[in-house]
């Protein structure tokens, strides 16, 4: 049972992380204002100030054309400002947009809104050779690989239920005439069942904690391994998916355990044979 469910943590931990890894590109897509070459520092700015007011943005670098320009020349080893006799860097503003707004049909009408702010030149976002926005395809990215582990998740559940089920049924089948015994000296039905509802509670405990303790391990080697501190991020996320492995545990024994029992409470004596 341990392993099991170990398994199928192990797939909603990949799931929490490549959620985070896709929220993360998104809310880091990055887009360009360029403003017109008359756009002063100024004024530059007190656009800034109304782009951040916008329901899509995120957060906002402005950058000015002095620094772009010295950045570049130093980048480069050449003045290019001696040699054009003026300066063609634009002020800039970098845009980072939120990831509900991280898909081509809003890009394009985000596009649409920035170009009408006065004193913009020009706007800018990474897109493919074909002109499509590259946002696009990360996005499909992300979705095949969740549809993936969805698939994956659902094949590994329904293993997961046969082999516990299998578990215990063979368990049970061991102490059929323990079961018959009793009920021949009277006892009642749940208070056979009960014994066994109990004991099997607790070895679906014992395998949660066994499993939990597994894959705390395997996350704090990898973030050990990459030199990140992510798994704070995700408390409530572990949180969540330790008390479905509870639950499909506890389910899944209880429910066995209760409809096995009651199986051979039923069998006469030379049918447990």
């Amino acid at each position: 049972m341990t392993l099991v469910l170990f398994i199928v943590g192990l797939l909603g931990v990949v799931s929490i992380y490549a959620k985070h890894l896709a929220k993360f590109y998104q809310q880091n897509f990055e887009v360009f204002v360029f403003y017109t070459d008359s756009t002063d520092a100024d004024q530059a700015k007190q656009i800034e100030l109304q782009v951040k007011k916008l329901s899509f943005v995120n957060s906002t670098v402005f950058i000015d054309r002095e620094i772009a320009a010295r950045k570049e020349i130093k980048r480069l080893g050449n003045d290019f400002i001696k040699t054009l006799g003026y300066n063609p860097i634009p002020h800039t503003l970098q845009l980072n947009i939120k990831a509900d707004f991280a898909d081509e049909g809003k890009m394009d009408q985000i596009e649409k809104q920035l170009r009408l702010l006065p004193n913009v030149d020009d706007v800018k976002y990474a897109k493919d050779d074909l002109g499509k926005n590259l946002l696009t395809q990360i996005n499909k990215n992300f979705k095949t690989v969740e549809f993936i582990l969805l698939a994956l998740a659902v094949i590994f559940l329904i293993i997961a239920l046969a082999l516990i089920n299998s578990t215990v049924r063979i368990n049970m089948f061991a102490r059929r005439f323990i079961i018959k015994s009793m009920q021949y000296v009277g006892a009642s039905d749940w208070f056979i069942v009960r014994p066994f509802l109990g004991m099997y509670s607790i070895y679906a405990l014992l395998s949660v904690s066994l499993a939990i303790s597994m894959l705390s391990g395997i996350v704090y080697l990898v973030e050990t391994h990459l030199q990140q501190n992510n798994w704070q991020l995700f408390i409530v996320q572990y949180a969540s998916l330790a008390g479905f492995l509870l639950v499909l545990a506890l389910l899944i024994s209880l429910i066995s355990v209760f409809f096995s029992t009651k199986r051979y409470l039923k069998l006469k004596i030379d049918q447990l044979y």
